[in-house]
């Protein structure tokens, strides 16, 4: 909740400054992800599991904040066509869930945990913790690539704040 917030904060801030700001927002964003999700998993003390999943929670809710709802709504014309992006959005964000989340972890640890019966608790969790870690660094990765993309598009147009300022000047 707090961490959406201080997106949107941080998206208006940059924004205003840059016309790619919201996308390095979200960029960002995603990274910091990475690295507290798995400073998380691959914690071994309560504390810094805690800090690292605070952290977590914090920066990876400033995406759809800071740049993706603002620059969705800068690409529609109307109310109608902001519903239909957001309503795509979802749909996209839900299947994929469905789809990719506890699935494919599921079919990536069978086999490890089925064959190692004889394993050490500990060696199980530690093997399951390297392919979560694994599994969700790659789809983060997959969204880091796409706000790459996004930031190499975004170079040429004008959002929001910098149409009314290019307005103005002229």
């Amino acid at each position: 909740m707090v961490g959406g917030g201080l997106g949107g904060v941080l998206g208006d801030y940059f924004g205003g400054h840059n016309p790619q700001g919201r996308v390095a927002v979200g960029f960002t964003s995603v990274l910091l992800a990475i690295v507290f999700f798995n400073g998380y998993i691959f914690s071994t003390n309560y504390y810094f599991a805690l800090i690292n999943s605070n952290l977590f929670q914090l920066t990876s809710s400033w995406c759809a904040a800071a740049a993706l709802r603002p620059l969705c709504a800068d690409l529609a014309r109307n109310p109608s066509e902001r519903a239909q992006i957001v309503a795509f959005w979802i749909l996209l964000e839900k299947t994929s869930s469905a789809v990719f989340g506890a699935p494919l972890v599921g079919y990536l640890t069978r086999n490890m945990l089925d064959k190692g019966n004889d394993a050490e608790p500990a060696v199980k969790a530690q093997a399951l913790s390297f392919n979560l870690s694994i599994l969700a660094t790659f789809f983060w990765g997959v969204c880091a690539f796409f706000w790459i993309v996004m930031g190499r598009t975004v170079k040429g147009i004008t959002w929001g704040n910098h149409k009314q300022k290019k307005d103005s000047v002229v």
